[in-house]
């Protein structure tokens, strides 16, 4: 039944993710008034994605945990001349948008213009320069993060084969929650390089505090482990079979539960479309599991991973499975201050403030605090 469930809510999230296909096309395409090519303004412009882009190739060069990744191995592995081409369509890509925008958006004064003036030592406004810089290094970082996590998954299913497992085995199970993450790393990819302002997936505002960052970036690695690997203890977690036996009935029911919460997770991923990214604010989500409650992905990847985990901490006993929960109840804390950090950031929005007002009327949480009280 657990097992059913789970592939339902995968064929659904399949589904509810179709009209992206759709709502992709450019959203702005009405009322739009062409001006005329300015060519000085579209020059400035390039020199400051130009020096963007000089700055991302320095970072990769300076600091180890950019020129360690996959990607810029990768990168730097690739015959020179068999990436010449793509540089070229590249950057003939990058004019060609470039003059699009400022040609069609309502305001073509923009960060790419405030750069470019501050490399010619013009006239420019600061806050804009550092919101560039904010939005480079949101970039660089999780787009670094979220190709190697997608490489480690897809090599681990290359070389383990999900349908070679044997069927309701933790192996399995192990699996499929590599493929769901597999899935989610590349839309969440997509994402950060999909700010494109043409289509409304631009960069609105970017998290400002340095608590907003440090509860965002101890979730992923190398913060991450950093902090497990030198503060807390080991969990001691057992394997599932001394809970319950591999391919038995409660094995199944349990690992199809977990199984269905890193689903729910992978929708609210979905959901988002192209606008993925961490620490901004790209447009106010309302579709998917966001119709009923304003954080379905920290509240479903939380509720999977104390799932997963509860077996092995029960199977260590009182002592080591305490000093095993404690490092998990943390992270499930520093997704709470997430959450409240992104509510505070999005807050300064009207549409925002109106969808959790609509959240806290009609949503999930509220439906059945109503039904409790009757």
């Amino acid at each position: 039944m657990a097992i059913a469930v789970s592939v339902t809510l995968a064929v659904f999230v399949g589904i509810d993710g179709l009209p992206f296909v759709f709502r992709a096309w450019p959203v702005r395409t009405d009322g739009l008034q062409p001006r005329a090519m300015a060519m000085p303004r579209i020059g400035t412009k390039l020199v400051g994605l130009c020096a963007l882009l000089g700055l991302t190739i320095a970072v990769c060069v300076i600091f180890p945990f950019f020129w360690r990744s996959v990607l810029v191995q990768w990168i730097l592995a690739a015959n020179t001349f068999k990436l010449l081409p793509l540089l070229i369509l590249g950057c003939a890509v990058a004019i060609t948008y470039i003059a699009l925008t400022d040609r069609l958006m309502d305001e073509p004064d923009d960060y790419l213009l405030q750069v470019g003036k501050a490399v010619l030592l013009q006239d420019f406004r600061k806050p804009d320069v550092l919101f560039a810089l904010r939005v480079l290094a949101i970039k660089c970082f999780f787009l670094v993060l979220m190709f190697s996590g997608g490489v480690a998954n897809f090599e681990w299913l290359f070389n383990h084969g999900l349908l070679q497992a044997p069927a309701f085995s933790i192996e399995w199970l192990e699996g499929a929650l590599r493929l769901i993450y597999l899935v989610d790393v590349i839309l969440a990819a997509s994402g950060y390089v999909a700010t494109w302002k043409l289509f409304g997936w631009h960069v609105r505002a970017t998290e400002e505090t340095a608590r907003g960052w440090l509860v965002c970036l101890l979730c992923y690695d190398p913060f991450f482990s950093a902090l497990s690997g030198n503060f807390f203890p080991p969990s001691g977690a057992h394997s599932w079979s001394a809970v319950f036996p591999e391919g038995s009935a409660v094995f199944i029911a349990w690992s199809g539960v977990t199984l269905s919460f890193h689903i729910l997770y992978l929708w609210a991923t979905v959901a988002f479309g192209p606008r993925f990214s961490n620490l901004t604010h790209r447009g106010i989500i309302t579709a998917g599991p966001y119709r009923f409650m304003k954080h379905p992905a920290y509240l479903a990847k939380n509720i999977a991973w104390w799932l997963f985990a509860l077996p092995g901490l029960v199977a260590s006993g009182p002592m080591a499975g305490l000093a095993g929960g404690i490092p998990l109840a943390l992270v499930s804390m520093v997704y709470v201050l997430r959450a409240h950090a992104e509510e505070r950031m999005l807050a300064v929005d009207p549409v925002y403030r109106a969808y959790a007002q609509k959240i806290a009327t009609h949503g999930l949480a509220a439906r059945l605090r109503r039904r409790l009280t009757r």
